[in-house]
């Protein structure tokens, strides 16, 4: 049965304070006699191993603009959500329209429906929504996030035009028991979370379970008390593998479940639309999973994989409104509209990817997916209209209808992609895919639709080249091509939400294409770190809606084009334990539609993050220390809106300060206490239809075993 979020809670202070000062004493605890010897870490690149081009290597090799999230990262973070975690990386704009529980993501100015959202390798679907996948998964359980930012189609498939996130969760430990548990506090909703997970490894098994339960009340901004903005979720897993020599086999479950609270943001409701309520009750996805990986096999095969996952996602939303339209002097219509909708969708997965070494210079990636959707939809609404005709009475009427949709959708698509090491320290990278999607709305009660089927197929192509031959420094360069295919709800179904007039499918949409070009370099010496790349993305065929009799109809009518410039930099001073560094993104973006075009796209031309982190490591002590005084902001951004119209987001930004300690023989214990938006602002992302929080406080108190 799902809970009501209704009745939260009232705000009280007693559980942050009493957890406020647990943390201070821990804190104080940790100080010690600044005489003791200690290590300093060094930023640097070397080392830092991804697998955004699906084999293990060093960042410095890959010629993609690569951000990645360690687990340090987010166990530092003061971040409720995984969306949170990623709002400062360069290129990224969080949103979560009204829904504060489940954020997506922008990237280089793509929307959430254009950036492909994967948990170890395999993708989040979603067929029948305006935003695209949300991320649904707890931050504890994550071992390290890597974002490729740009079209990665190639390797990654539809979607990925703005760009890829892929969560890594954590597996097993070095030990036979082992395990983990963390609490968290956050003052912005009286909210708590509770993690803790078991695992380890023995005689060639590894195994982990894990669980977190997160409760968040109302936020509280600067101002007041957002109503309707409270959400709580659950997340379960086990993952359970067995190393042979060359040979591991494995799989894994996890389940999430979610109930989301959605706030009318102001100004929506008005003389017209008197009434307006969203919300999503039940949002929660089922997976099971497992692979088996072969390694050097032979001299010129290297490695073998074989993933295979099914999940089933299951969507309740609930869409309120009442409107009253003047139809002359003293006389009005109302109408009140319920709707209720729901999707369930199954999605199996497979991939083989093949890694081949046929020649010394020469690493190819031979692989073939294929991604199998199955969509059932309902949807209730019920209208009820009071009118003043006939006179002199008027009428009362009242309709119901009952739409139920089957839709599926098969994607099969080969990938080859070639790492060719090249004299004089270059090395080439050449890719392509062909992509095979057929579609069909199988069944549906809905007189205005045919049962139909579509076919479609796209090459994409890439080629990066990057050089190693200067001491600290690499250069790269990458042109990469994306598609996205459009979803189900896009070609068969439509929707119902968003508006008071219906949004009608198109049946006959082409899939949307972006070619991007970008340069750039990464350079690190132990003390200064720089990574930056410039971009350039051209996309067209956008889905988008335009105006029919009735309402909206789904049609490709926008392109936009993209440019801008991306940048990491920090410099550690070994002497003070100190690290100042700065992050952010300029950006311009000039959208195309009906033949007229606007740079004035709602997305603020430079945001980033500015300010010094301390970290310091006392070995003698098992004592590690580390803070961090950030700011962080946006400029001012404008919407032009189809009516012409323009909307407005004020520029922000926030200081910010969070300090935490370490400590124990393998600094297995930690608490955090971050200080957010510290001279309590009242803001809002450009993205985001509503307030952030105001001043407030995240305590987080965490221990291994």
């Amino acid at each position: 049965m799902t809970p009501n979020l209704s009745p939260y809670r009232t705000a009280s202070a007693a559980p942050f304070r009493a957890l406020l000062v647990t943390a201070g004493l821990v804190l104080l605890s940790c100080v010690p006699a600044m005489a003791a010897q200690d290590e300093t870490p060094t930023v640097q690149l070397e080392g830092m191993t991804v697998t955004a081009t699906k084999a293990e290597r060093d960042l410095k090799d890959v010629p993609a603009s690569v951000s990645v999230l360690t687990q340090e990262d987010i166990r530092r973070s003061p971040a409720n959500t995984v969306g949170d975690l990623l709002q400062d990386i360069p290129g990224v704009e969080v949103f979560d329209q009204s829904l504060a529980g489940a954020k997506r993501i922008m990237m280089r100015g793509e929307s959430g429906s254009r950036v492909l959202i994967l948990i170890d390798g395999q993708k989040i679907s979603e067929q029948k929504s305006m935003d695209g996948a949300a991320l649904l998964i707890g931050a504890d359980r994550i071992e390290r996030i890597e974002v490729i930012k740009g079209p990665a189609s190639v390797l990654y498939g539809s979607e990925a035009i703005g760009g890829v996130v892929n969560i890594i969760t954590k597996k097993g430990g070095d030990r036979t028991l082992q395990g983990e548990s963390t609490l968290t506090y956050d003052s912005s909703t009286e909210g708590v979370s509770s993690y803790l997970s078991l695992f380890g490894s023995s005689k060639g098994f590894n195994y982990r379970l894990s669980g977190t339960w997160t409760d968040h009340g109302d936020r509280h901004t600067a101002d007041d008390t957002l109503e309707d903005s409270a959400f709580m979720n659950r997340d379960l897993s086990a993952f359970l593998s067995y190393d042979w020599d060359k040979v591991t086999v494995g799989g894994g479950y996890e389940s999430y479940w979610s109930n989301i609270n959605s706030v009318t943001p102001e100004g929506t409701e008005d003389d017209v639309l008197t009434f307006f309520d969203l919300d999503v009750p039940v949002w929660e996805r089922d997976k099971v999973n497992a692979f088996v990986e072969a390694r050097d096999v032979t001299d010129f095969l290297a490695r073998v994989r074989l993933d295979g996952f099914h999940q089933y996602s299951r969507k309740l939303m609930h869409n309120n409104m009442d409107l009253h339209i003047a139809m002359g002097p003293g006389m009005a219509m109302d109408r009140s509209m319920r709707q209720t909708t729901e999707n369930k969708q199954n999605t199996t997965g497979f991939t083989l990817q093949t890694d081949w070494t046929p020649h010394e210079d020469h690493y190819l990636i031979a692989g073939v997916e294929t991604l199998y959707d199955s969509l059932d939809a309902t949807t209730d609404n019920t209208t009820t209209v009071d009118s003043p005709m006939p006179p002199p009475s008027g009428t009362h009427t009242v309709t119901t209808t009952n739409y139920e949709y089957d839709a599926t959708m098969q994607t099969t698509a080969v990938f080859l992609q070639d790492e060719w090491a090249l004299p004089a320290d270059f090395a080439l990278t050449l890719g392509a895919r062909q992509t095979w999607v057929t579609s069909e709305l199988e069944d549906t009660n809905n007189p205005d639709l045919d049962e139909k089927d579509t076919t479609d197929s796209q090459p994409v192509f890439s080629a990066g080249l990057t050089y190693g031959g200067f001491q600290d420094l690499a250069l790269r360069a990458q042109f990469s091509q994306g598609y996205k295919a459009p979803n189900l709800q896009q070609l068969y179904i439509g929707t119902v939400h968003g508006g008071s007039q219906p949004t009608y499918p198109n049946p006959d949409l082409s899939p949307e294409t972006s070619n991007n070009y970008e340069v750039g370099a990464r350079y690190s010496d132990g003390a200064l770190m720089v990574d930056v790349a410039a971009f350039l993305s051209e996309a067209e065929d956008y889905i988008t809606t335009t105006s029919v009799t009735g309402g909206q109809q789904f049609d490709n009518v926008d392109e936009a084009e993209t440019y801008g410039v991306e940048f990491e930099t920090s410099y550690s001073i070994a002497a003070w334990h100190l690290t100042p560094y700065a992050q952010g993104t300029w950006m311009k973006r000039e959208f195309t539609s009906g033949g007229s075009s606007t740079f004035k796209t709602g997305h603020p031309e430079f945001s980033g993050r500015l300010g010094v982190r301390y970290d310091r490591d006392f070995t003698e002590r098992g004592l590690r220390l580390y803070g961090d005084l950030y700011a962080r902001g946006a400029v001012e951004a404008k919407e032009e809106l189809s009516s012409g119209d323009v909307n407005t987001y004020a520029p922000w930004e926030t200081l910010n300060l969070s300090m935490g300690c370490a400590f124990g023989e393998e600094r297995q214990h930690f608490v955090n206490v971050s200080l957010n938006n510290i001279f309590d602002r009242k803001y809002s992302m450009a993205s985001s239809s509503i307030d952030e929080a105001g001043m407030n406080a995240v305590v987080k108190i965490g221990t291994s075993f």
